[in-house]
């Protein structure tokens, strides 16, 4: 027997090994798999891989010049468990035992230095699935900045500027060298002294508008800022919106002229109505009263003569004031361009409102003396274009002011609708009386032109005369 028999369950597992060579160096017996990539037994010992060139250290232990060899850290096919070597010589036979033991701190160790390796190669393939995401985003960053039509800066803790993207060089028509460095109150200067440094004072994120003169114009931008790379840099986007406010203003000039209109349209609804029943009552009324008067003659009595006179001078008072209560309901100054401007905007609004094509003309030289004629023929064809937007179902409609030689002025607007019979109007055609009436209250002459298919065509001519009245005799 070899060895004891408590070894064999540890030869069978792997974790031991043992082998005897003679005095030749030729194997005699070999036991356990660590030991398995010896040569046969009968083989010479140094015929293994391990062994090869150990001659003299064998022959050393062999004389007793060195009592054994160690050789840790092994690992040898087949087997799979790292393993430490120990070599001694048997003092009675002269024999070499050779000692193989497990060597479970290395095995550890290997797995250990496994895990690792795989956990550097995880965190390898990560940080380059990472790096790859942080280029493209780079890109996809430069790419968005570079060609974006929106101003980008970026500003140092000192608030001078570190970079600009080229639409921010187009905007201020600088060299990307004359801008990087500067003090960025320098660049974008402003009424106010040191705009941005008050504004950029907290780290809190901010947007506003701020008015920039750029090549002698006001150009608006309106800015978001806030701070990036952990409060390295501060980034402002800004865009310009100047057109924006252009439009909000206009839009709300539209509103308000609107507005002002409906109070207009108002103020002359009241206005015909107190012309066409007080002020006709009136009218009817004064004559009354003289019929009266004449009628009792000389036998009257002076009291009754008295009350008389009193009655008729009321009703003159009532209708002077009546008339200066119309005239100030009524009153609209056109703007300062005159009648054929103020037509002309009228038209154009009308076509961008309803998408009627408006034919156009108008002679400048066709004024009026009096404003409230002239007011007349502007309430005249707002009213007709109205009708042929709600009532005409046109596809063209025509504006037309003239000027003849004496002075006076004519405005027809006409259009290609379905038309009608004009003594007999149909319903919701009650504007049309209500021009008749208008031009007639500053003297003009009112036509109407219309069949059924073959459209409509209003005319006012106002001689050079004629002035806003109202006639009480």
């Amino acid at each position: 027997m070899t060895h004891p028999a408590d070894f064999t369950p540890a030869l069978a597992m792997g974790l031991f090994g043992f082998a005897r060579a003679g005095a030749d160096l030729r194997l005699r017996v070999v036991e356990g798999r660590l030991l398995n990539w010896l040569p046969p037994v009968g083989a010479p010992l140094v015929d293994s891989a391990v062994f090869f060139g150990l001659d003299a250290e064998l022959a050393a232990l062999r004389a007793g010049a060195r009592q054994r060899i160690d050789l840790p850290g092994l690992r040898l096919p087949p087997a799979e468990t790292p393993f430490a070597l120990t070599v001694v010589c048997d003092p009675d036979g002269g024999d070499f035992l050779i000692y193989a033991c497990a060597d479970c701190g290395m095995l550890d160790f290997e797995r250990q230095l496994a895990h690792e390796r795989r956990r550097a190669q995880i965190l390898a393939g990560q940080a380059e699935a990472a790096g790859r995401v942080l280029r493209e985003q780079a890109a996809l960053y430069r790419d968005i900045v570079e060609n974006d039509g929106d101003l980008v800066l970026r500003l140092g803790r000192d608030l001078r500027i570190t970079f600009v993207n080229p639409a921010a060089r187009r905007m201020f028509d600088l060299a990307e060298g004359e801008m990087i460095g500067r003090p960025v109150d320098d660049l974008l200067q402003s009424s106010e002294p040191e705009f941005w440094t008050e504004r950029l004072r907290n780290d809190a994120a901010i947007s506003f508008e701020h008015a920039l003169r750029v090549g002698g114009e006001t150009v608006w931008i309106w800015w978001r800022a806030h701070w990036v790379g952990a409060g390295a840099e501060y980034q402002a986007v800004g865009r310009d919106v100047t057109d924006l406010r252009r439009l909000r203003a206009e839009a709300s000039a539209r509103a308000e002229e609107a507005r002002a209109n409906a109070v207009i349209r108002e103020r002359l609804r009241i206005a015909h109505a107190l012309h066409d029943t007080l002020v006709h009552s009136l009218v009817a009324l004064a004559p009354q009263i003289r019929l009266i008067r004449k009628t009792a003659g000389s036998d009257a009595s002076s009291r009754l003569v008295e009350e008389l006179g009193f009655a008729e001078q009321a009703v003159r008072d009532g209708l002077a004031r009546a008339r200066a209560a119309i005239a100030d309901l009524r009153a609209r100054p056109l703007q300062p361009e005159g009648l054929a401007a103020a037509l002309e905007t009228l038209a154009r609004r009308f076509g961008e409102h309803t998408g009627l094509h408006v034919r156009v003309d108008l002679d400048a030289r066709a004024t009026t003396p009096d404003p409230d004629v002239a007011e007349t023929f502007l309430q005249i064809a707002e009213e007709a274009l109205r009708n042929a937007e709600l009532h005409a179902q046109a596809s063209l409609v025509s504006l037309r002011l003239t000027a003849d030689r004496d002075g006076g002025a004519s405005l027809e607007i006409a259009d290609d609708g379905r038309g009608f019979e004009p003594d007999r109007a149909p319903e919701g055609h009650y504007g049309l009386v209500g021009m008749r009436e208008r031009a007639e209250m500053i003297g003009a002459r009112f036509s109407l032109e219309s069949r059924p298919g073959g459209g409509a065509r209003i005319v006012v001519e106002a001689p050079a005369a004629a002035r806003a009245t109202y006639d009480l005799t």
